[in-house]
């Protein structure tokens, strides 16, 4: 079922100036509830610019941004409710933590919905959880915690507001792989739980494959591809014409296959491939 809906969107920056530049041209997209979608492409392609536009930060030169079949713009007087309920988490948010206390920065969102504050804590824990901060931080200065901390904080002020739909552009970029996984089994695991939308913007394939059930594809201000893992990285030779690929692997496992083992072409993730490998050569994954 389509919680959010992008139709015949176009987007012009500097419109009228030497400087036009198309953003995007012609976007029909549909986000299922209760999934995580995975937005790829090149910089410059139009990936950030239609995540602006999904809870209204960005209007639309023409077309209509629907949310539960509804136009966001039809009150634009009520778009800061749209807000609530389409949260977006820009690149590097904890650069936006302001606030003396870990709990009060969660808590920001949610005291700005009007919520008394027995409902307001509940969210603050409840966001807490998803995002992997721990009691003993939420009494601290952010500006006490890691990187990977404080970007674990600023995601969880988003989720704090309870959104429908979570929008995260490159949520763990910078990030090493210890953290970049904490982020994205908070992601999966919030998702699940809350039954919320998650749409993710993020040039790893393999944090796409390993996360993602639904993927698109951009280019040139448009949508390229969109389906499910094999629809897009089943296509490689599509992906290569845009100078993308499929993850690292998938190219191994390609390898492999060539070298004469008789391993399945449907492979976008390590855990796949190592159960894989393990099930051919008769052991037991550790």
């Amino acid at each position: 079922m389509t919680i959010l809906e992008l139709s015949d969107v176009c987007y012009t920056y500097d419109k009228g100036t030497p400087m036009a530049h198309d953003a995007l041209v012609n976007v029909d997209l549909k986000i299922e509830k209760g999934i995580m979608t995975g937005i790829i492409g090149h910089t410059g392609c139009g990936k950030s610019t239609m995540l602006r536009m999904f809870n209204g930060l960005l209007k639309p030169d023409s077309g209509r941004i629907l949310l539960d079949g509804h136009d966001i713009w039809e009150n634009p007087k009520e778009i800061a409710k749209v807000r609530f309920r389409v949260g977006l988490v820009m690149q590097y948010p904890e650069y936006q933590l302001f606030d003396e206390t870990v709990r009060a920065d969660i808590a920001y969102g949610p005291k700005n919905m009007g919520l008394d504050e027995a409902e307001v804590e509940r969210r603050v824990l409840e966001a807490a959880r998803f995002a992997k901060v721990t009691d003993e931080m939420l009494d601290k200065s952010p500006f006490e915690l890691s990187g990977g901390q404080k970007r674990r904080v600023a995601i969880a002020g988003i989720m704090a507001m309870r959104p429908e739909v979570l929008v995260l552009d490159e949520p763990a970029a910078g990030l090493d792989p210890m953290g970049r996984e904490e982020i994205f089994l908070g992601l999966e695991r919030y998702c699940r739980e809350s039954g919320a939308s998650v749409i993710v913007v993020s040039h790893s394939m393999e944090d796409m494959a390993r996360y993602c059930e639904r993927l698109v594809v951009m280019n040139d201000g448009k949508i390229y591809m969109e389906g499910t893992q094999n629809d897009v990285f089943g296509s490689a030779e599509k992906l290569m014409e845009v100078g993308l690929g499929v993850p690292e692997v998938t190219k191994l496992v390609a390898l492999l296959r060539e070298g004469g083992m008789p391993i399945a072409k449907e492979i976008y993730t390590v855990d796949d491939a190592t159960r894989a490998i393990a099930s051919l050569i008769g052991g037991e994954r550790t």
